[in-house]
Formats: structure tokens, sequence, C-alpha cells
């Protein structure tokens, strides 16, 4: 049994919430961005789905059972933690706080005076007591917190409005404490009960929720179909009483169905943001709209699923896997493909889309367009936790870091599991449309030497990137992986047809998550 080193913190002090820095442009034009070199952060042993900041504190929710010290390989120094782990973020050490829950939790989110955490996801258990679905625990010492309230089914997105009285969470459920309550719900948490906010929203899962910052419309995104009749599907601005408001940049994203969907959304001053993911030749990149209009402000026209998000004044930085971004500009497809796992845009218009020439992509050309970052680009290693050949998940940031977490099982060829913390102590002057490619040199994932990717144990022993994906290593090429029957199965088994997790339509959209 692996050692367990001294814990950073007996209790973490609890501080008030501090929100990304308003990272605008200076008189040279120049935006303050993250460096790509991770710093040293505490590890955990499988995924993570959600991070909140809280002071100096991030807490990290998924679904793992052990965390570790930075530096420290797999199976070394281990602590338990079951689904929930804190680390300091300005010296990645971690933390004692270590609630427990008996499934997956797919968010958190922290009360207005930072005390409390809510977490939502597919548990029956929160430190020992039956909790269904949706929880509360302390940020100092992680005791349960009395909330009562009870979904049917798992929660996949929790937020607190901005005035701190409501919790408002999406997922997959139909009832709520035995009320009909069809995927989005709210609770007044002075009273710990149910309002009247009761949008009825179409067969699909909602993955995420936000709220205006005035507190007067909440917006939702996911796989659904349709809100209250309308016909525009997988986005929608309601209001307050959840009627539906105008979303006119739906008319252009249309993300919905069994093969894609908004994944994020996020809000501040500046706007509504969203990030998709499709396998049908939807929009996978992330675009801003305006509450007050609904109208489309820009998109980063970018192929390759984007799954999160953060808004940061002057940049908005992203967790996914652009590999194209030639519609805005940018960087274009390589041979082999380079998958930049995180990456950075302008926060605001910066010209228009270009006319799409890949195929089996729709074309967005003449839309308001952003501009790809060139400074911010770490590469990853991805993992196999979910066997979905993902890096990262996740990311969040205040006026000082910027931290991601997912599934990665390294960071510019240093192993790092998990989580990782990344310094706001750079600038970058955006580019004016002369784009950004790397000259197809393959950055972003392959480190040139044959080594660094994971072998499912936290060993790097499948080759490079090259070899890994497309020359043929230990588990095959990009076909034999995701569609002509690799070690894992094709495509088909994997996302449709009976993988680990359950097929396609179970995990992304039919809502039972993990078993």
């Amino acid at each position: 049994m692996a050692s367990a080193l001294p814990l950073a913190l007996a209790a973490l002090p609890v501080l008030p919430f501090t929100s990304p820095a308003a990272h605008a442009a200076d008189a040279q034009g120049e935006v303050a961005i993250a460096s790509p070199t991770p710093l040293p952060t505490a590890q955990i042993n499988g995924v993570v789905w959600d991070q909140k900041i809280v002071g100096n504190t991030v807490y990290a929710v998924g679904e793992f059972t052990s965390a570790r010290p930075a530096g420290s390989p797999q199976g070394q120094n281990e602590v338990s933690r079951s689904n929930a782990m804190a680390y300091d973020i300005t010296t990645g050490a971690l933390l004692d706080w270590a609630p427990t829950t008996n499934g997956v939790i797919y968010s958190i989110d922290a009360s207005k005076d930072g005390k409390t955490l809510y977490l939502g996801g597919n548990f029956t258990s929160l430190n020992g007591e039956s909790t269904f679905r949706l929880g509360a625990v302390s940020a100092s010492d992680g005791k349960r917190v009395n909330l009562g309230i009870s979904p049917n089914t798992e929660v996949r997105d929790v937020e607190v409005s901005p005035d701190g009285g409501t919790l408002y969470f999406s997922g997959a459920f139909t009832q709520v404490n035995n009320k009909a309550r069809y995927r989005v719900a709210a609770v007044s948490l002075p009273s710990l009960s149910l309002t009247e906010f009761a949008p009825r929203v179409g067969r699909g899962l909602v993955r995420t929720i936000t709220v205006a910052p005035d507190g007067s419309q909440v917006a939702i995104g996911g796989s659904f179909g349709d809100v209250g009749g309308s016909t525009n599907p997988g986005l929608a601005i309601l209001g307050s009483d959840g009627a539906v408001k105008r979303t006119n940049v739906n008319s252009v994203v249309r993300n919905s169905g069994t093969y894609s969907a908004i994944f994020s959304l996020k809000s501040d001053s500046q706007g509504l943001y969203g990030v998709a993911y499709s396998q049908e030749g939807s929009f996978e990149g992330l675009f801003r709209a305006s509450w007050s209009t609904g109208d489309l402000d820009y998109m980063a026209d970018c192929h390759g699923d984007t799954y999160d998000l953060l808004p940061a004044g002057g940049v908005v930085y992203v967790a996914g896997h652009p590999h194209d971004c030639r519609n805005i500009g940018g960087f274009g497809d390589t041979a082999p493909t380079s998958y930049y796992n995180a990456l950075a845009y302008v926060n605001g218009r910066t010209g228009t889309v270009q006319r799409n020439h890949a195929r089996g992509y729709t074309n967005y050309s003449g839309q308001p367009a952003t501009t790809a970052l060139q400074s911010f680009r770490p590469n990853f290693i991805v993992g196999r936790y979910t066997g979905m050949g993902q890096a990262t998940w996740t990311v969040e940031g205040n006026d000082k870091y910027v931290v991601y977490g997912g599934e990665f099982v390294g960071v510019n060829k240093k192993g790092q599991q998990g989580l990782v913390r990344f310094a706001i102590d750079s600038k970058e002057v955006p580019p004016r449309g002369e784009g950004d490619d790397d000259g197809g040199r393959g950055r972003g994932q392959d480190d040139g030497r044959g080594r660094g990717h994971d072998d499912g144990r936290g060993r790097g022993q499948d080759g490079d990137w090259n070899d890994w994906w497309d020359r043929g290593g230990r588990n095959g090429d990009w076909n034999d992986w995701w569609g002509r029957g690799g070690r894992h199965g094709g495509w088909n088994d994997w996302w449709g047809r009976g993988g680990r997790h359950g097929g396609w339509n179970d995990w992304w959209n039919g809502g039972w998550g993990w078993r």
C-alpha cells in the first residue's frame, strides 16, 4: 500500500470567490495570457469533469479514487479521494478536503459567500448519507450540508445565481422531489424549496446551464430538440419564469440530437459563451452571443470538439481537441493530425469566417469571427480512462492562474495526471488575419522520440503520437482504434454498441453516466 504524504492543511480557509482577471488589451494591443509551461499540481487517477475556485483553493470533481502530489507516478504517495478533492492554486499542493460519493460528480459550484459547495452527478450517497444526485458540502471541511433536493436521475450541471439566492441545475431528470421538472429546475437556497422555474424541455439531455449577470435570464444547452415548443434545438435563452426569449444565435449554431450538442455555457458582462461538439458536421468550436438580443457576436469556427471554456476579459480559454482553424485564419490540419487540447482566443470579433473547404463540415462563411492566439498551446498526452481518446474536459481560472482538468496523463512531455496549472505571466499581440499555422510540425502531441504516452497505468510505453495514432503502435492506428476493430473496438463499438461505458446514446445523450 502506498504511504500518504502529510497534507498541506488541516482545514481550508473560506475566502470570497475570485473571478478571472479582465485580460483587456493594453495600449500596445497586447493581451495578458497564460504561459504554456505547466506548474506542479496535485494529481488524480481518473477523470476530472469540473472545477471551482474559491479564494486560493481549487475544488475538483469527477470520477477517481485517489490523489497524489505533483511528481509522483501513479501508485506512489497516493491518498484516498472519492470523486472530490482540492488543492492550493498558488502551490499546487494537495489539501485534505475529501467528501465522498458512491458515484460520479459532474459539476460543482459555490455559494456566493464561498462557504458551501453544491455537487451534481449520478450518486446516491454523500459522506455515507443518502443523497440523490444533488448535494451540498462545506467548503472548509467537506462535511455534508442539508439540501433536501432529489432529482430522479442524473444531474449534469449546477450554477448558483449571481445574487446567491437560487441554485439552478440541469441534466436528464423528469422529476425533482416527486414534482415534474423536465431536465431543468431551480432551488430557492434560503428556503431550500423548488421554485416555479419549470421550462418543458423536449427529449434529450440538458448538459449545461448558466445565468445572466443580472439574474434575469438563464441559458441552457445540450442535445435536446425543443423547449416549450420552440423549433430551435440544443440552445435556448429563458426568462426567469422559464419562458423562451430571443435566441437568434440558434439560427446559426444548431447542435442537438444523437451526435452533437452544446457542451458548456458560461456568462459574463460581455455576453453568453458556448462550446459544442459534433460527429455530423455541425458546429464544434466557441461562440459568444448577446444576452440582450440573442444575436451572435462571434464564432471560432475551428474543427475539433470543444468541451469547456473560460472567459477571462480579453481572452477566452477552451478545453477540447481543435485541430483545424483555417476558417478563421489559423493553423490547419497536419499529417498526422495535431490536436490542441488547450487553446486561447481573442474575446471579440476580429473578422469574418472564411469559406469552409473541409469535407463533412457546415460552411459558416461570412459569420463574425474571432482569432486563435499563438502563444498558449501546451502539449497534452491523451489519457484512456474514459475510453474516448481525450485529454482536457474542464478549464477554470482567476487573475493569476488558468487550471485545466480532464483525463490527460502528461503535459509538455512530463507526467501530470488529470489536473494542471498555468500562470498568467505572458502577453501577446493578437494576430491580424495572418493566421498562426505552426508549419505542419505536428506540435500538440508528438514528442518526436517515441516516448511519453500512457500505457493505462501511468507509464509511457505506447510510443509517440505518430506511433500511437497513425503508424501502428501497440494499439493500432486511428482506423483500428476508432473504426476498424483495434484492441478497444471501433467507433461504433465504443460510441454506439456497448463499449465499457455504454453506447453513444446512453452516455452522451441518454444520461445514465458511468457504471
